[in-house]
């Protein structure tokens, strides 16, 4: 295949006390001499590839109806608010999300925000956060994907908007006070050269705030949390192991002092009447319930155990009234538990069945942010999904113990079978893999395969609707879900055996589990494909790297490819340095080499079929990335198979509006198929 021309141009580095060469360096700048029309023709020969393949138009249509199936545009979980539900969801035939409101959570609903009419042709997300009286709205709006939000507020009845905007950037993570007359939310502050989170107050009718709160607050990330009723104010600092780092009494004026400052565990958890309820690693790796006393932090002598750590892994506890209910994963699977406020048990929720629950719908839990299920004052509502099952959103009344079903289309998948394997990583960890295919599908020879894995962040990336990737097994492709070190499916151990200096284990996990395949005769390398996306992309060029000979297809989707310059970008920074480590460090930059996909590309390789798919307004894992790496493996590749770029000019870290989100997902699949040989 001819690609564009990437011209070398000598570039010596020094990192870490690490000197290398890079020699496209060039292809960092968006607006350098050449890179736009590099990166366009790239993008055109990519484009001429994939619907080039007799079966795309044929594929991208049968993905087009399975997402219709699943009914993906309304899978919001509505929340109340007062005496007020909200939910969020896409319009038939629109692009944007519309915000609605209803007085139950079977509606009927009423418009409050219409992102499609805000719109003006660039897409919107939006992030709402009704008060807590369900009278205001405050939202931060984000254009195009870049994640530079602009804050408001406005009255849900009138529309009269009381704050529209504030001095600093990326305004957020609102937590409003019980009457409504103000809010503490995190940002950055105007003008800072990187990312340092502050957080600042707000009280409606005033000017907006200029000065933060006066703490030094000792990560990059954090999230401010209000008791239910008012007295307390928490600061949860860290995503990825949560704690509640910060603590004051809300009189006037208020004073904040440290609580928790343990670094090392998770504390996950509810302000209930004096005391912090939370879920925390603390003597537990799984996780184990706990009460901590709000006036004698950091003495576990105070503290009451509730639930005691087991074999569950347990992912974060809800108040609802006066009952606690608590998420856990069994082997990967979801469990909900109620409970007393004094820990005892009072049943389980009734799930349809062996599958995962989620606050957003989707089979994916971040151990350090986000709850399984969203809580009000008697009932709990959450998302379920299983392989076969279509996402669904559930009520379910804690005194009753009535589970109804309120949005999903309820699809479910027919003449499917799942099977569960294990693989034996390098360092002798047990790894599963969960493998879905057709009931009629021979397995006596080897067929086409599909690996997906992302294994970072303590991210439970859990049984999920095959949705697209139906189009894949009814071609008579085998997909495959491998549970690598890394994420969260199997709790603190599971998550820190795959990161920072251990970082290589995610990758032998994933080599482990494609040979297992290709032993036990599921599949061979030149029918064996890898896919993810974010971490996961870097996953899968780690792969393509270090073991080239095992895949046929890789697809990379917006991935952070170089390591070593990971801080030109400051939202790339304060992403990475937590969970793979700092680059300018000489202690983690080794580490760091050794597997950054862009500097362990070898000349005379014969490279597998690779597709980076990234998206133009990307700030997580900018789309340099895959630019640099593609010219790099396109240059030192031997073989005759594709090596593609596809930079999306309308997404930022995943498609913004609805149909480039549905195109993402036909135009990679297309490239696997095509590749392994199935046809739509």
């Amino acid at each position: 295949m001819r690609y564009p021309e990437a011209p070398v141009r000598p570039e010596h580095n020094e990192v870490g006390g690490l000197v290398f060469d890079d020699p496209y360096q060039w292809l960092e700048e968006d607006d350098g001499e050449g890179v736009a029309a590099w990166q366009k023709a790239q993008d055109e020969l990519a484009r001429s590839y994939v619907h080039g393949w007799p079966h795309h138009e044929a594929l991208a249509a049968r993905v087009g109806d399975l997402v219709e199936q699943m009914d993906a545009r309304n899978l919001v979980v509505p929340v109340r608010y007062g005496p007020r539900w909200f939910r969020g969801r896409i319009p038939d035939g629109r692009e944007l999300m519309v915000f609605e409101t209803a007085d139950a959570p079977t509606g009927p609903w009423r418009m409050v925000i219409d992102l499609n009419e805000m719109s003006a042709g660039t897409p919107l997300r939006m992030s709402p956060h009704p008060s807590p009286d369900g009278r205001l709205l405050a939202y931060s709006l984000d254009a195009g994907g870049q994640e530079l939000p602009a804050l408001k507020v406005i009255e849900i009845d009138t529309g009269k908007v009381l704050l529209d905007g504030v001095p600093q950037q990326r305004p957020g993570l609102v937590a409003w006070l019980p009457d409504g007359s103000g809010f503490f939310y995190m940002a950055n502050e105007s003008g800072a050269a990187a990312l340092r989170w502050r957080l600042f107050f707000h009280r409606l009718g005033q000017p907006a705030p200029t000065e933060p709160e006066p703490l030094d607050i000792p990560h990059m990330f954090a999230i401010p949390k209000i008791s239910r009723d008012g007295r307390w104010a928490m600061l949860q600092v860290d995503h990825l192991r949560p704690r509640p780092h910060f603590i004051a009494r809300l009189d006037e004026p208020w004073e904040w002092r440290e609580f928790i400052t343990d670094a090392e565990h998770l504390y996950k958890g509810v302000l209930v009447d004096g005391s912090y309820v939370a879920v925390t690693t603390a003597g537990a790796p799984r996780g184990r319930l706990v009460r901590i006393p709000l006036d004698s932090p950091g003495d576990p002598a105070t503290w009451t155990e509730l639930v005691p750590g087991g074999d569950a892994v347990l992912t974060g506890v809800t108040l609802v009234g006066d009952r606690l209910v608590l998420g856990e994963l069994v082997d990967t699977v979801s469990r909900i538990r109620i409970l007393s406020l004094d820990g005892a048990d009072l049943g389980e929720v009734p799930l349809p069945g062996q599958g995962s629950v989620s606050s957003i719908a989707q089979g994916v839990v971040a151990l350090g942010v986000m709850d399984q299920v969203v809580g009000c004052e008697d009932a709990i509502t959450f998302g379920y999904t299983s392989y076969t099952q279509s996402p669904t959103v559930y009520h379910y009344e804690l005194e009753s113990g009535t589970l109804t079903a309120l949005q999903g289309s309820g699809h479910t998948l027919t003449g499917l079978v799942t099977t569960r394997v294990w693989a034996t990583s390098a360092d002798g960890t047990r790894v599963p893999c969960t493998l879905v295919h057709r009931a009629d599908l021979d397995r006596s020879r080897p067929q086409p395969t599909l690996i997906q894995g992302y294994g970072g962040f303590n991210i439970a990336v859990l049984a999920s609707y095959l949705g697209p990737l139906a189009a894949f097994v009814e071609a008579g492709g085998i997909y495959a879900h491998a549970h690598v070190r890394g994420g969260g499916e199997f709790g603190l151990q599971w998550w820190e055996g795959g990161r920072l200096h251990a970082k290589q284990n995610t990758f032998d996990d994933l080599y482990a589990i494609a040979e297992r395949l290709i032993a036990d005769g599921v599949t061979t390398p030149d029918r064996l494909a890898i896919q993810g996306a974010s971490n996961g992309g870097l996953l899968t060029a780690a792969a393509v790297t270090q073991r080239p000979e095992l895949w046929r297809t890789v697809v990379c989707g917006a991935p952070k490819l170089d390591l070593m310059r990971v801080a030109r970008d400051p939202v790339g920074t304060a992403a990475t340095l937590s969970e793979y480590g700092n680059p300018n460090d000489p202690a983690d930059a080794p580490v760091l080499m050794a597997y950054s996909p862009y500097h362990n590309v070898k000349s005379g390789t014969a490279y597998p079929a690779i597709l980076l798919d990234a998206g133009a307004n990307d700030p997580r894992c900018p789309a340099w990335h895959s630019r640099k790496f593609a010219a790099r493996t396109q240059a030192a590749t031997t073989a005759s198979h594709p090596i593609l770029l596809r930079v999306w000019s309308d997404a930022g870290h995943g498609g913004t509006n609805w149909s480039t989100i549905v195109q993402q997902q036909s135009f990679w699949l297309a490239f696997v198929m095509r590749e392994l040989g199935l046809t739509a």
